[in-house]
């Protein structure tokens, strides 16, 4: 019989029950994986490996580097794991403020193995060799300039709210100590890292895994301080310490910020990547973060307005930089305490610089109220540091000293002097035992500062969104109220005896400018005055102001008066925009709301795209929907001037009825009435410099007004006041924007005014706009006197020309221009306009090439026709449709996919083509189906439609919604003095349709 072996020996069977139960907390597993390690530069290589993750060690290995050429795989080389109690939030708050680093070295000592792989007996071999070779008892430790290093933040995977979350990550390795100018490698020659990171996930830590999920964190960066008191010095010690929000009994914890330095050379303040504050604890060299901080000078909050850009600059000598952070996660908890904490008391800072000979202490108390407002998630601020003070610290900050302070300063004789530099005898003056104590803290007579940054992982308070409110239902309830008509809008709440409402209004703001803060005897009688009321004005100002919504949602605000500080400033504040908006509504007249009706739009658009009779229908049924609306007769207005002069006159006539002081219908008025009767024009220039005594523009005209009269005098004194009007910084323009799908704007391409120009130029533009020629002519002959020729000149006369159909003499303008100024490409468009009203379309298309891209909409559509590259046309129309939707921009598209399907349907026949057929008039159909968005009574699209939509019943009703429009199939074959065909989209527009064979579209083809 056989004799069992030592380890074969049996030992009696024991019951399990003899043992006592131990019990195992159960642990997440955070596994890396080190899937390559990439050389560029370098023949493959063994790599020495080890990666470490908050002082705990993850994994060691050998490792084969692989070369430029290698192809990547995806099998894993080395892996480890690492074990963590999501219970013990104390130690995952620590946790979040350490990275995974990583670092490789070459083992230049060992040789290639032929086979590319290392097993782990080789691997134990390669190391015990290498150590052997080593000096020291680390392999790292031997030449660390051939070390490379990252860190890596994994952060995100720890609070993720994945199940078990998983991070891929390539990353650029870097040495650990910064090599010279000459052996620098560019950042693609630097050894790229492969890794995986997972984290598996105990089940029976779900309800901590939550808490976790839940959690904000908090970032604490020290950027440098400023101007300090001792110029930096190698011979003393600068360190800062602040608090930092833990999960714990006292719910925080000192962080302490070590060994601040001098300026780095080439070092920018404000772009730079900070520094893991904790990495700097263990000696590490290499300690950057992966997030750049950068910020603005504006953007730092500076209220006692330091120099940043000097101190910054050229006082390098007194700044000492730490460019490291500190983190920690927010449990619901800890943020809770976090709000309240800094609603009631500033957070702590100290600066002390330690000596041989003593030192100094200084503090900072930080500001941090602005992180509770709604979407606030950062804050960068500069803080003046203050000789250090206990019971100032515990009265402001609510703690004690954070460091033990300096007993005392030192000496001015025991301070050396270095470098030659003169030390300002400024540390005598700090207070000493019965001395007096100094004024400032700095090098300077300001005091020192530090900039420092807090970022939030996601901001304390949410940003509320108030319910949106359309106009329609406002119209709605403004209705419902109005016809009952037994309620009498007054203000009769609290017992008081103003039953005036515009009294009131004026009262409640004058009482909340004068009163600074909340409890005044003012602010409680504004209170009762409009606690119990909703009138027109309050309902109508409350939809366009988030602030008021909290007041016109919940008014009776004695409910809440008392329970929260920060909602009582906010409902004062809201009261406050309230009470202006409304005064402003009711004293100067209301503001034009945002143009949204579709319709409207839509005959913009048309009027802008020189479809002149189909945007004037659209006006009429914007008229019939609203006919109290004067914007929509002014617009109407506009629209006929081109067609015919009486009728234009008849409806602007009506505008001035239902709205007699909106700016522009005066404007408009008048410039029409000064073609005609110059004397009677002048009713509606002093209407407008009545009204608006700050707009600047108006009063220009009304100069160049006076000017064509000959009351030169007045016309000196209008200009004289616009300049002091700008000089005291009171001018404004009206919010009417000159652009696409706005009343203002218009076909041509805009005139670029530069600033310096004369402002007679922008007046003249506007008149332009409003068609208002004979006084725009006025105004460019003022600007010419001014300013003498320059491009814009030649333009706007140009312009005038145009719009008076005298064509030739715009071009003769043109021309000149062309020769004394080159190629620009707002002339060129004009010009090709002109051609093109001329009947000359091979000249229009040749100017329209030259002008290259079009700012307008029409001008684009207009040069396709000369374009003979189909993908070109592609890209331009899918760039105008992004750009400047529209029913023609969308048509056009349409057109042009029908035409490859045209294309594609006389060739030869195969499935393929066909195919292509099939999908070139869906999107045909598709872009129709957009311009019918964009505009119902788009009869081309609808006839488009027809033709190609299924079944025979969608076809049927397309077909009769195009007739509706007013589309016809043959739509050019009327006669040519018909003034509806003159104006139809194939005379106008560069794209003609398919089906068209008149004379005019004849030209149009290339």
């Amino acid at each position: 019989m056989k004799k069992k072996a030592r380890s074969e020996v049996t030992l009696p069977s024991i019951a399990a029950s003899d043992f006592p139960a131990i019990y195992s907390a159960p642990l997440d597993v955070l596994t890396v994986k080190v899937h390559s390690l990439r050389v560029p530069d370098d023949e493959p290589r063994h790599y020495a490996l080890k990666v470490t993750y908050s002082d705990q060690l993850v994994l060691t290995g050998i490792i084969k580097s692989l070369g430029a050429k290698d192809t990547s795989h995806s099998k894993m080389v080395v892996s480890g794991t690492v074990n963590y109690d999501p219970s013990d939030y104390e130690k995952m708050c620590l946790l979040a403020d350490s990275p995974l680093v990583v670092n490789v070295q070459p083992l230049k000592s060992v040789e290639f193995l032929p086979s590319g792989e290392v097993s782990r007996s080789q691997q134990s071999d390669i190391i015990i060799r290498s150590k052997s070779n080593s000096t020291k008892s680390s392999s790292f430790a031997k030449q660390p300039e051939d070390i490379s290093c990252c860190n890596i933040d994994i952060m995100s995977i720890m609070i993720s709210e994945e199940a078990n979350p998983k991070m891929f990550i390539k990353k650029r390795m870097e040495p650990m100590i910064k090599p010279t100018a000459l052996q620098c490698k560019s950042w693609d020659c630097l050894p790229l890292l492969t890794i995986e990171i997972t984290i598996n996930r105990h089940e029976e830590n779900a309800e901590h895994h939550n808490v976790l999920k839940n959690a904000n964190w908090m970032r604490i960066t020290l950027a440098a301080a400023y101007n300090m008191l001792v110029p930096f010095d190698k011979d003393y010690i600068y360190t800062a310490a602040t608090k930092t929000p833990l999960n714990r009994g006292y719910n925080e914890a000192v962080a302490t910020y070590i060994v601040g330095s001098g300026v780095p050379k080439r070092y920018d303040h404000t772009n730079f990547y900070p520094k893991w504050e904790s990495l700097k604890f263990g000696d590490n060299l290499f300690t950057n973060g992966d997030e750049k901080m950068t910020y603005k000078l504006s953007d730092i909050i500076n209220e006692k307005e330091f120099d940043l850009n000097y101190y910054m600059t050229q006082c390098s000598n007194t700044t000492v930089v730490w460019g490291s952070f500190h983190r920690t996660l927010l449990l619901k908890e800890t943020e809770d305490w976090l709000i309240k904490h800094i609603r009631g008391f500033k957070w702590p800072l100290e600066v002390h610089i330690y000596g041989e000979d003593g030192g100094f202490s200084f503090m900072a108390f930080l500001n941090l109220f602005q992180l509770l407002y709604p979407g606030e998630d950062s804050l960068c601020i500069a803080v003046p540091l203050l000789f250090i003070n206990s019971a100032s610290m515990q009265l402001v900050c609510d703690c004690q000293l954070l460091l033990t302070p300096n007993e005392k300063a030192p000496s001015s004789s025991g301070v050396t002097q270095k470098g030659g530099g003169s030390r300002n005898a400024t540390e005598s003056s700090i207070s000493t035992e019965g001395g007096s104590p100094r004024p400032t803290t700095g090098y300077d007579e300001n005091d020192a500062f530090v900039l420092i940054e807090i970022k939030l992982g996601r901001p304390l308070k949410k940003i509320v969104i108030p319910r949106p409110i359309l106009e329609k239902n406002i119209d709605e309830m403004l209705k419902e109220v109005e016809n009952t008509g037994c309620i009498k809008r007054q203000c009769s709440g609290r017992g008081q005896r103003i039953k005036d409402w515009q009294a009131t209004v004026r009262a409640a703001a004058t009482s909340l400018r004068r009163v600074p803060y909340y409890g005044m005897t003012e602010f409680c009688s504004f209170n009762r005055q409009l606690s119990e009321t909703r009138t027109r004005v309050e309902l109508t100002t409350s939809c366009w102001q988030e602030a008021a919504v909290y007041v016109n949602n919940n008014f009776i605000i004695q409910q809440y008066l008392g329970s929260d500080e920060l909602f009582e400033e906010l409902v004062m504040m809201s009261h406050a925009c309230l009470m202006r908006i409304a005064r402003d509504t009711l004293l100067a007249g209301d503001v034009s709301p945002t143009d949204t009706d579709s319709v409207l739009k839509a005959a913009r658009q048309a009027r802008q795209m020189q479809d002149t009779y189909h945007a004037m229908e659209l006006y009429m049924q914007m008229i019939v929907k609203r006919p109290y609306h004067a914007s929509n007769w002014r617009e109407l207005s506009t629209c006929l001037k081109d067609i015919d002069g009486e009728w234009a006159n008849v409806c602007l006539n009506k505008a001035l009825v239902l709205d007699p002081r909106h700016p522009l219908s005066l404007l408009s008025k008048g410039g029409m009435v000064f073609e005609t009767d110059p004397g009677g024009a002048e009713m509606f220039f002093v209407a407008l410099l009545a009204f608006y005594p700050f707009w600047t523009t108006a009063w220009i005209i009304a100069s160049a007004y006076y000017f064509d009269r000959e009351y030169f005098l007045m016309s000196d004194k209008i200009l004289e006041i616009v300049q002091r009007s700008r000089q005291a910084g009171v001018a404004e323009e009206l919010g009417y924007a000159r652009t696409w799908e706005r009343e203002l704007g218009d076909w041509w391409d805009f005139t670029p005014l530069l600033p310096g120009t004369s402002q007679f130029y922008d007046a003249a533009d506007l008149l332009l706009r409003l068609r208002c020629v004979t006084l725009a002519e006025v105004c460019v002959a003022r600007a010419l006197t001014q300013t003498g020729e320059s491009s814009a000149y030649y333009h706007l006369v140009a312009l005038c020309c145009r719009l008076r159909g005298e064509y030739q003499d715009a071009l003769c303008h043109i021309r000149v221009a062309l020769e004394k100024y080159g190629e620009i490409g707002y002339l060129r468009s004009l010009e090709a306009e002109c051609y093109h009203r001329l009947g000359n379309v091979p000249a229009s298309m040749e100017s329209y090439e030259k002008a290259g891209n079009c700012g307008s909409s029409f001008s684009t559509l207009m040069a396709i026709a000369g374009n003979k590259e189909p993908q070109r046309i592609r890209s331009i129309l899918v760039d105008l449709v992004r750009q400047k939707p529209s029913a023609f921009s969308w048509m056009a598209l349409a057109q042009d996919w029908m035409t490859k399907a045209k294309l594609k349907a006389g060739e030869a026949g195969d499935a393929n083509k066909a195919e292509e057929q099939t999908a070139a008039k869906t999107c045909a159909a598709a872009c129709a189906v957009e311009a019918l968005k964009w505009d119902r009574q788009a009869g081309s699209a609808w006839a488009l439609l027809a033709g190609i939509v299924k079944p025979s019943a969608r076809r049927r009703y397309c077909f009769k919604m195009a007739t509706l429009c007013g589309h016809k199939s043959n739509i050019c074959a009327c006669l040519e003095s018909n003034r509806e065909s003159e104006q139809s989209l194939c005379y106008r527009l560069g794209t003609p349709l398919l089906e068209c064979n008149c004379q005019m579209c004849q030209r149009l083809k290339l």
